[in-house]
């Protein structure tokens, strides 16, 4: 692997700082040095970019590969197997890695489809983000529609087991389900499921290996839970009402509101594709989320980006970026903060900070340079199209060029 040299006109470093005129050193896909005097080596190649904005690649920290965020109605997906599902993620990773998001965490999937894309991506077979799986979700027993595979657990002692089953078979984070689902047909959003003794279990028995929990919740009860719990990430999380951003303050619990996935499936309420149970939960959590947001944003929470992807109306590589531009049109998020929710945030919410993240000597050097006049600080929208980002590398590789 060449050594680069590779000068910036701006470089936003992922943590809330710009540095002007620098250039980043990378080493064996690693970035080395940067400053504005590094000096270039032998046998380097150079890459001026010193007329354009160069950034981290962007991390969506919550994906579904087994899904492909076109089908609206879920019994398509009981159709397939789990074979075709996981050529399909293969596919749909690579658009990903298109649209500049170099890392992703699959937040579940049935069998072993996450763990297959992994291993397809990590092996060159296919060109891929590198990709940070949960495995299965763990659920209550009839928590979750069947076609997504969960894991069953009942009690506090059944819940120790299904997380550290999970662990066993080489997860990155866990996935809880602490309520019902809105694609779940037999389940209401906002009804609590796990109790919190239940969830407390899950919590430890995940941060004994140092991983990090997060936890799918709607309705204040269910939220409250979760929070408690010392779940890390709290997902969805709608609505959110003062005491529970309170709490999360109280507790450090980081915010992954998925906006996007809301967003785009009411547009289409009237097209007639999505089961009537689904537009019907919609409708009631939808009108919801922008207090709430606001109010998250405004409190100064741990903003992390996560859009879906997979889910119906949300497809793969856009929706991580527009994810960004509601959390400031909707939430009133600035745009750098907005950019470090996809970048040291998320990296975090991934417990993957000492790697990625920023670029700081030490870490993987994982960029995107943006095409000349592209800047996303004076306008976040750009970076929802693949041609405003001309160069995608990942671990010190060019692996997009637009």
């Amino acid at each position: 692997m060449a050594n680069i040299l590779l000068k910036t006109g701006t470089l936003i470093v992922g943590d809330g700082r710009t540095l002007d005129d620098t250039a980043v050193l990378i080493k064996s896909g690693i970035v080395s040095e940067v400053g504005q005097d590094l000096k270039r080596e032998s046998e380097m190649e150079v890459l001026d970019y010193s007329d354009r904005v160069v950034m981290p690649g962007i991390i969506d920290t919550h994906v579904h590969v087994g899904y492909d965020g076109i089908a609206a109605d879920p019994d398509e997906v009981r159709l397939l197997t789990d074979e075709f599902l996981s050529i399909r993620g293969g596919v749909v990773v690579e658009r990903l890695l298109n649209h500049g998001i170099t890392t992703a965490g699959d937040a579940a999937s049935r069998g072993n489809i996450s763990f297959a894309v992994r291993e397809a991506i990590e092996k060159g077979i296919v060109n891929g983000p590198r990709l940070l799986v949960c495995g299965r979700m763990i659920s209550i027993t009839g928590g979750r529609d069947p076609m997504s595979g969960y894991s069953e657990a009942n009690g506090v002692d059944d819940v120790r087991r299904a997380v550290r089953e999970e662990i066993a078979r080489g997860i990155h984070f866990i996935k809880l389900a602490s309520t019902g689902a809105i694609s779940a047909m037999h389940t209401e959003s906002m009804s609590p499921q796990f109790n919190l003794d239940e969830l407390q279990a899950a919590a430890e028995e995940t941060h004994k290996v140092g991983k990090m929990a997060h936890a799918h919740a709607y309705g204040d009860v269910g939220i409250r839970n979760t929070i408690l719990s010392g779940v890390d990430v709290l997902v969805h999380g709608h609505p959110l009402n003062r005491e529970n951003i309170d709490l999360m303050k109280e507790h450090g619990t980081m915010y992954m509101p998925t906006i996007v996935t809301y967003y785009e499936s009411q547009l289409h309420h009237d097209d007639g594709d999505l089961p009537e149970y689904m537009v019907r939960k919609e409708k009631e959590i939808y009108p919801l989320i922008e207090e709430g947001v606001k109010n998250a944003v405004t409190a100064g929470l741990k903003m992390v980006l996560g859009s879906d992807s997979g889910m119906p109306y949300t497809p793969f590589g856009p929706s991580s970026m527009e994810e960004m531009e509601l959390m400031v049109r909707i939430g009133g998020l600035p745009e750098m903060d907005a950019i470090v929710a996809g970048t040291l945030n998320a990296a975090k919410a991934l417990k993957i900070e000492s790697q990625i993240g920023t670029i700081e000597p030490g870490k993987s050097a994982d960029l995107l340079v943006l095409a000349p006049g592209k800047n996303p600080l004076k306008d976040i929208r750009l970076l929802q199209s693949p041609e405003s980002i001309e160069r995608v590398i990942l671990k010190g590789k060019t692996v997009i060029e637009h």
